[in-house]
């Protein structure tokens, strides 16, 4: 659910981690953002959070879900982001 490309200096390391027994190992579930709506819509409690604000979420937690962690946003970051004082 990384919200961004496998860095080109990994690529390698991963293709040998592949190769290992012939397999080819891909996400096919959803992205973030439709996890997100699925586990907070489609159960059982009540949604306190609009759509707008799922969506706001996840661009958030998308920030923090980066392969290098030089490029994650920082909790300062995060905590300065408008949503959290609407």
């Amino acid at each position: 659910m990384a919200s961004d490309d496998l860095p080109e200096k990994w690529h390698e390391i991963w293709d040998t981690m592949n190769a290992g027994d012939g397999r080819i190992i891909e996400s096919t579930g959803p992205n973030l953002q439709e996890w997100l709506e699925e586990v907070y819509f489609d159960g059982p409690q009540s949604p306190d959070l609009t759509r707008e604000d799922i969506a706001r979420l996840g661009q958030i937690i998308g920030k923090l879900l980066q392969f290098e962690p030089s490029a994650r946003a920082s909790a300062r970051q995060v905590l300065d982001d408008p949503w959290f004082n609407e």
